[in-house]
């Protein structure tokens, strides 16, 4: 089974920098957020609507290079796993 149908990849892009609200300002997520990421227990659609959710607190020249490091993260996530 492949990455992508095993899980979606964490928002987490390594730039990680809080604000005062405690949400980090390089994936845009909240605290609790990024321990609701955490758990194994936590389903895909939670994770791909907190995906959407996140996308939408960006802004546009944020959102546009949060994509491309994004996608080569999922990238380089599918390329490890391969045998």
């Amino acid at each position: 089974m492949s990455f992508k149908k095993q899980k979606i990849a964490s928002p987490c892009v390594s730039i990680c920098i809080y604000d005062e609200n405690k949400t980090c300002t390089g994936c845009m997520r909240t605290e609790d957020e990024r321990k609701k990421w955490k758990n194994k227990e936590t389903k895909n659609s939670w994770r791909d609507k907190n995906l959407d959710e996140i996308q939408k607190r960006m802004s546009k020249e944020y959102l546009a290079s949060w994509k491309s490091v994004y996608k080569r993260k999922v990238q380089r996530l599918i390329e490890n796993e391969k045998p």
